[in-house]
């Protein structure tokens, strides 16, 4: 058992192994006649709990694991190793020697992204440099999400880097600094402050996104720290590619990393806003890095990219009775985890959506809020939510469970209009019950928000 990263291997021990295991999402056998559990994991950046749902007995449980459920965590000097030996770039300290100022470009809470455990050896290369404390910057790249507080600030980068460095919100509607026109028509707008240092950086996690293929890379700068009117033109060209196919002849889903105009222009972004370096993580169900690339923002996410598609890839449940779909680690946006639930299931099943995240789903994003306020210029909220299609027309139900759930949630524009809310998992087990009897195959997702299914990559294999 191992795992690889940037070069170098990394061999489990028995300690890592056996608690790695201890902490999968497997089933529980029961005694005879009362009830098994599912241990599945959620609270992600809230304690990351492993909780026990419970499913009658007798009821069959498949849970779907990824491919690479298994792989241990990498450890500090896996992690370090990654970071002092780069791809398609010189090593950090040197890039970094002989400048003063340094920015770092990190993600938000929507991403399960373990930055915490990568930003301390960036540090290290820093110091090494002779870069002060007081002249390096985190700069929030949440893009056209809402703003974040120093709670998650501190969640995200661990309290003493928190605490100790100063950070800042990327601001998607001013302070930007114009890098031109991209061969799409795309007006560059880059923050200010990230751009205006000597050194820029971007640290990021790789998991699938349907516009960029994977996350990560260059998305940290297009759209994480750029302006509104670039991710407007970056999304509506991707919205726009729809005429290629979306399978390979054997059937797997093409992730388009390189066949993909709205990420050539992504790239060309990231070019014109010069990162000097960038850090790409993919992680395990636990969200621990798993392997880490570090070097040139394209180079290196295009060969996490590469690992990723395999360690992430999932074998489709079929003919379910029930799906279960888990929305962690990426419960915040758990609306992009509904399809999940169609993933194997057979007509008249049930969809069960598990949300156990105290904030619940993430309710704002200005992007969308600009789309609906164009298609809809004269709804209100009531006529919006009430134009809601059903999505799932082949499930008996579609129960989505949260013991914070709150009616704003259900209202979400993107959740289907059929899904009913469960405030205990009794009540989902009572309502599953209700509708299935002898015989019950149940399909568990235990961590769709990282999941995806069974994949190639469209890269060329000389870039």
């Amino acid at each position: 058992m191992h795992a690889k990263a940037a070069g170098y291997t990394h061999m489990a021990s028995r300690r890592d192994f056996l608690l790695s295991a201890a902490a999968t999402a497997v089933p529980v056998p029961a005694s005879r006649g009362r009830a098994q559990a599912v241990a599945l994991r959620t609270h992600e950046w809230f304690g990351d709990k492993l909780e026990q749902f419970s499913f009658p007995s007798g009821w069959r449980i498949d849970v779907r694991q990824m491919n690479g459920w298994r792989t241990p965590a990498l450890s500090s000097a896996d992690i370090n190793r990654a970071i002092r030996n780069p791809v398609g770039t010189r090593p950090l300290r040197d890039i970094a020697a002989g400048k003063r100022t340094v920015t770092i470009a990190v993600d938000d809470l929507t991403r399960p992204t373990p930055v915490n455990e990568i930003v301390p050896h960036v540090l290290e290369e820093l110091q090494a440099a002779g870069i002060r404390d007081e002249n390096i910057l985190f700069v929030m790249g949440h893009g056209t999400h809402r703003q974040v507080d120093s709670i998650e600030v501190a969640k995200k980068l661990g309290p003493g880097v928190a605490a100790r460095y100063p950070w800042i919100n990327h601001n998607v509607w001013d302070n930007q600094v114009d890098l031109g026109t991209t061969k799409s028509g795309n007006r560059v707008l880059i923050n200010c402050y990230y751009y205006r240092a000597d050194v820029r950086i971007t640290i990021s996690g790789v998991k699938r996104h349907s516009a960029a293929g994977y996350a990560g890379g260059p998305k940290m700068i297009l759209p994480g720290v750029s302006g509104f009117p670039s991710i407007r033109h970056f999304h509506d060209r991707a919205r726009m590619r729809e005429t290629r196919p979306r399978v390979d002849p054997d059937g797997r889903e093409i992730i388009r990393m390189w066949d993909n105009e709205a990420r050539q222009d992504m790239i060309e972004a990231a070019r014109r806003a010069e990162v000097a370096f960038s850090v790409q993580v993919v992680y395990n169900q636990e969200r621990r890095p798993v392997h880490v690339v570090a070097g040139d923002i394209v180079a290196a996410h295009h060969q996490a990219a590469r690992y990723a598609v395999n360690h992430l890839a999932t074998e489709y449940a079929s003919n379910a009775d029930v799906i279960v779909v888990n929305g962690y680690p990426k419960a915040a946006q758990v609306h992009e985890q509904f399809g999940w639930g169609a993933r194997g299931l057979k007509d008249g099943g049930s969809i069960v959506i598990i949300n156990q995240l105290p904030g619940g789903e993430y309710v704002w994003h200005y992007l969308v809020e600009a789309w609906r306020n164009e298609e809809n210029e004269t709804a209100s909220y009531f006529e919006l939510r009430a134009a809601r299609k059903r999505r799932f027309p082949q499930a008996r139900q579609v129960l989505f469970y949260s013991q914070y759930l709150q009616q704003r949630e259900l209202d979400h524009l993107s959740f289907p209009p059929e899904a009913v809310g469960c405030r205990s998992w009794a009540d989902v087990v009572a309502r599953l019950e209700r509708e299935h009897k002898g015989d019950v195959n149940v399909a568990v997702y235990p961590y769709a928000g990282l999941q995806h299914g069974v994949a190639t990559l469209d890269l060329p294999d000389n870039v």
